[in-house]
């Protein structure tokens, strides 16, 4: 027979944490799906040809997941200071030249044009072709910046793409701020950055999240009933005589 007498104040005490622990757990299953869903309409999207730029600003319209897919645009790069973008390669820190590009029919997206060596000045530019040219990459959604990341410095190193700040002289064009070019290898001309393409590279550690706090819930009602146990209001056994 289990005698059970449940403490007053831990059980209420109990009651709020498993609710909040089970509720966590089942938003991170939710996510576990969620991500899964995305990871595989990213996949399939990366299959795909490039795409004109303003076909895919379509196909998003539409509801479709556009991000990391391959992407094609003509244009020219607009004339505007290159801006260093904060990087890590091969474990150190580096640059990478960001730069708008407008199409040939009026949009304007910033582009990653690869990995440089030095930090440009403000009157730096990118060579420019004389000539409209064809860039392919892949569209990376902007992340914007943490609330511990260091400030962008207008006349220096940037930390994240402030597209809004980049293309702010394109405004009456079409301005694409949600996204980044960055340009495939290998690079057109010599005198060019070194490109250096993104990949979809994004974490689905929701099970793990989820599996975790299960977990707690488990261990909070293994201490409850570890207390009760112990202070003999959890007892198995024969009924008394």
């Amino acid at each position: 027979m289990i005698r059970f007498s449940p403490a007053p104040g831990l059980s209420l005490a109990l009651v709020p944490v498993l609710a909040i622990l089970l509720a966590l757990g089942v938003w991170q299953v939710k996510r576990l799906h969620w991500k899964t869903d995305l990871l595989a309409q990213i996949e399939q999207g990366q299959t795909l040809p490039p795409t004109p730029l303003d076909r895919l600003l379509a196909d998003e319209a539409d509801g479709k997941i556009i991000a990391w897919r391959k992407v094609v645009v003509r244009g020219h790069i607009a004339d505007e200071p290159v801006r260093p973008l904060y990087a890590i390669r091969n474990s150190k820190p580096a640059q990478r030249a960001l730069a708008p590009f407008i199409t040939e029919d009026g949009m304007a997206i910033v582009v990653d044009f690869g990995f440089i060596d030095h930090i440009p000045t403000p009157d730096d530019r990118l060579p420019r072709t004389g000539q409209p040219v064809t860039l392919q990459g892949i569209i990376k959604p902007v992340r914007k910046a943490g609330p511990f990341a260091p400030a962008n410095q207008p006349d220096g190193l940037w930390y994240w793409p402030d597209t809004a700040t980049m293309l702010s002289p394109f405004f009456a064009n079409r301005a694409v701020e949600r996204y980044v070019l960055d340009l495939q290898a290998p690079r057109l001309y010599p005198d060019w950055p070194e490109p250096a393409p993104a990949h979809a590279n994004i974490p689905n550690n929701h099970l793990d999240y989820a599996l975790t706090w299960f977990g707690l819930a488990l261990a909070a009602l293994g201490i409850y009933f570890g207390w009760h146990v112990r202070a003999g209001r959890l007892r198995l056994g024969a009924k008394d005589s």
